[in-house]
Parts: structure tokens; sequence; C-alpha cells
């Protein structure tokens, strides 16, 4: 294996290269994303999450999202701000906020996947798909389900 940071003991940590990688990975995405259409990755995730799901309450984001609250709060404010988003009041709850993706959130959204599926073949060229298949695999059974996440 060839050294990437010239010590040992970070190079043969396996949470340290996978956090190495996904810094690069995100470092890559959020800087085109955030150039070319003014969006983040958690941005577009809740748009794509809005898309799949419909409207739904802000709390049903934060769970698909497995965000907190606060962090889902200040995403949607700021997806709402670019009209991405819209808010609606609920007719029986006066608490809970409904969201809904605009048009404009639906065409910020496809030309912003593509993009990242450019983005994504490109970090991955160096894997064979049965190694990024792994990769994905083994990923996934670290995953916490129960874990929600703060802001990076």
């Amino acid at each position: 294996m060839s050294s990437i940071t010239t010590i040992p003991e970070l190079d043969n940590s396996p949470s340290f290269i996978m956090g190495l990688a996904y810094k690069q990975f995100r470092t890559l995405a959020s800087q085109a994303l955030l150039n070319e259409f003014d969006i983040s990755l958690e941005m577009l995730g809740a748009m794509r999450t809005l898309l799949h799901l419909g409207e739904v309450p802000q709390q049903t984001l934060a769970e698909a999202l497995r965000r907190e609250r606060s962090v889902t709060k200040r995403l949607v404010d700021n997806c709402i701000k670019r009209g991405l988003l819209e808010a609606k009041k609920s007719v029986n709850n006066k608490k809970a906020r409904y969201l809904v993706i605009t048009d404009k959130g639906r065409q910020v959204k496809a030309d912003a996947d593509a993009r990242l599926q450019q983005i994504i073949a490109d970090f991955f060229s160096p894997l064979t798909p049965e190694e990024l298949k792994t990769l994905h695999s083994l990923c996934t059974k670290l995953i916490q389900k129960d874990m929600l996440l703060g802001s990076d």
C-alpha cells in the first residue's frame, strides 16, 4: 500500500482514510454545486427527498435525511431563500410546516444531478465496477440507522 501521509498510524487507519476520501469528494462536489448552482449537497438532498416524497412536514424531511431538526430548519430556510422550496402552513396543525419543491427547485435539481453524476464518475474512476459495489456494501454496513447527524 502506498503512503498517503507518510505517517503509518494514519495511513493504516481505515477511519482516517475513509474520512479523507469523503472530504476530498465533498470538496469537489460542494465547490461545483456552489459555483454552478448556488446550492450545497444537503440542499440537493432535500430537493431529491421532496421530489420523491411530495409535500411533507419539515420533520419528515429531517427524518428522511437523518438530520437534526435545527440543522434541517437552517437547510430549509436556505432553500426557501433561493426559491427552491416552499413552506406551507398546515390547516390542521398551525405549528407544522409542510414543504414542497418549486418549479425552480425541480430544474436546479435536474441540472445539479447531471453535474454531480459527472463528478461521481470522475472521482470513482480509479475503482472497477466491482470495487465500487464492494465499497458501497461495506459503507452501508457501517451506517447506524438510528443516528441523527448535526452539521458537518
